[in-house]
């Protein structure tokens, strides 16, 4: 190629310390002796090599970074294995060649995404059309009170205008806002007039900028005052947002790339908007618990009762929603702060009760009434006393209830419902169910970590599933509990429990064998007493408060 091209010069081949084969060679465009090198990547021919500057300048604006690799026409996104280094070589001298005849850059089809654009912004500011909606109704001329939610996370701050007008009359709120873990930082709103400059690269420009418009005042007082106050400048439909901050004498001022973050179209059933209004009650946080409730809160649940009086171990973290914050918190505590980072506006009860453990007979019963006021109540424990304690509010308050069971050893699991009135009521299902277990003449393996019966999970021994495992289970539970809200005159579950198996082994034939399980006719939920129930409340009160004495 050098032989038949003289503007290719000093060729030199070369294996770099990662073994990666180079070569260097020298561009002569015009008057001008361009050094540059190309290097072969690991995975040559399937993706392309690159061409960069040898002595680190900027040769082009179509190049990544200062002294970064040129974006030729031959990239990663119409990349083929035919094209050669030769052809890079030549599409570098077409590219070099027409920017020095013409001056300009050379035109591109190459187009930047906008998160390639804010790759290395560490300070980004979250923009909508609802967040400039809210500016447009700021005044030409106004100064406005306002406030900035800021949120440092994966080495990047993030900004978002909380709301426009003092907090107790906002003139606008956003109502997508930042959950737990903001920041408040006390801002101002400014609207200049339609074609003033607003940019800026230091404090001072800034209140030079602001001075011929009135507002001397503000720049002195972003000068002469200690904190953190954050400007947003309006023009047309042009913002700048900037942070000043550090002491008087050494204030700072930081500017924000702006990141759309606009509402995506309709990603849920039309159904899902009743969620909203909803009161849940996930009793037990752990591992399915904490799933269930975070899937039910990304489909929309307005408001959680979380119920769980344990603490959260660094052992949880192998399945749990929770992560390494949340270890030494109690698990519905930890898990409401979770619920208010995916939305903000999500109302949590949490409470710290042990149901069926040595608690005051006064924080049970309120614990039970927060339970009794939800719209579902999903019991997430796999313990047989705390199901019977749900099971009796339940069908007292004659509400849906939803609980599931993982199966140890990865062997799958069990979902099931029961609706007032139109399935078995908890107890009499439960006893269909185990009913069914038996009449399928199959043995469980040996080891009892394995077995679905309820008594395992009270045996304190550790359960073997992985997080994928729980998660299966857990999510066909969250579907029982949206289909409750979303549709509670009918459903597009035809029975009302569901074995899930994730293993061949018992009755299931392969992974994902899913077993339906006929509950039979609707009882048990008259709340009239009956034959027996005598014996049912002194057993209640035992499991309520266990070595009390005499629970008659």
């Amino acid at each position: 190629m050098a032989e038949q091209n003289p503007w290719l010069t000093n060729v030199a081949w070369r294996v770099a310390a990662n073994l990666q084969f180079v070569a260097d060679f020298e561009l002569q465009v015009g008057e001008q002796s361009i050094p540059l090198t190309l290097t072969y990547p690991d995975f040559f021919p399937d993706t392309t090599p690159s061409v960069v500057p040898r002595d680190g300048v900027r040769l082009s604006g179509h190049q990544y970074g200062a002294a970064g690799e040129l974006c030729l026409e031959h990239r990663p996104d119409n990349w083929s294995p035919e094209i050669t280094g030769a052809m890079m070589i030549e599409s570098a001298y077409r590219l070099l060649s027409v920017e020095q005849e013409t001056g300009q850059a050379a035109e591109s089809d190459h187009r930047t995404l906008p998160a390639q654009r804010v790759r290395t912004a560490a300070f980004r500011f979250l923009c909508s059309e609802l967040v400039r909606a809210g500016l447009q109704m700021v005044e030409e001329g106004d100064v406005v009170e306002a406030e900035i939610q800021e949120h440092y996370f994966s080495g990047v701050w993030a900004a978002q205008l909380a709301r426009i007008g003092p907090a107790d009359a906002p003139a606008w709120v956003e109502p997508k806002r930042r959950g737990y873990g903001a920041t408040s930082v006390a801002s101002k709103v400014i609207r200049l007039p339609e074609g003033s400059p607003i940019e800026c690269q230091s404090l001072d420009d800034l209140v030079a900028l602001l001075e011929p418009h009135g507002h001397r005042s503000l720049g002195q007082e972003l000068l002469l005052v200690s904190g953190t106050n954050a400007v947003i400048l309006c023009e047309g439909g042009n913002i700048l947002v900037a942070m000043v901050y550090g002491d008087v004498g050494n204030r700072t001022l930081i500017k924000y790339n702006q990141v759309i973050t606009e509402v995506d179209s309709v990603r849920l059933d039309p159904a899902y908007a009743r969620l909203n209004a909803a009161r849940v009650a996930v009793v037990g946080c752990g591992s399915v618990g904490s799933k269930v409730a975070v899937q039910l809160a990304r489909s929309g649940v307005g408001h959680f009762v979380l119920v769980d009086g344990d603490v959260f171990a660094s052992g949880n973290l192998v399945r749990n929603e929770l992560d390494w914050r949340a270890v030494g918190m109690h698990k519905s505590r930890a898990l409401e702060s979770r619920l208010q980072e995916i939305s903000a506006d999500c109302e949590v009860i949490s409470r710290t009760t042990v149901l069926g453990g040595q608690e005051s007979g006064g924080a049970t019963a309120v614990t039970m009434k927060h339970i009794a006021d939800c719209d579902v109540i999903i019991d997430a424990t796999a313990d047989s006393t705390v199901f019977n304690l749900c099971a009796s509010i339940a069908r007292r308050a004659k509400k849906p209830m939803c609980w599931a069971q993982v199966f140890g050893g990865g062997a799958g699991g069990i979902v099931v419902r029961s609706r007032p009135e139109l399935d078995p009521a908890p107890l009499a299902a439960r006893q269909r169910i185990e009913a069914w277990y038996a009449d399928q003449g199959v043995e469980w393996p040996e080891e009892r970590t394995s077995q679905p019966y309820s008594e395992v999970g009270d045996s304190g021994g550790p359960l073997i599933a992985d997080d994928a495992d729980v998660s299966v289970v857990a999510a066909h539970l969250s579907r029982f509990a949206i289909d409750l809200l979303a549709r509670p005159g009918s459903t597009i579950f035809p029975y009302s429990a569901y074995l899930i198996g994730m293993a061949e082994r018992w009755v299931f034939t392969a992974p994902f064998d899913v077993r339906p399980i006929d509950l039979g006719a609707s009882d048990g939920w008259s709340t009239e007493t009956q034959e027996g129930d005598l014996e049912a409340l002194k057993q209640l009160l035992a499991d309520l408060f266990p070595g009390a004495g005499n629970a008659g």
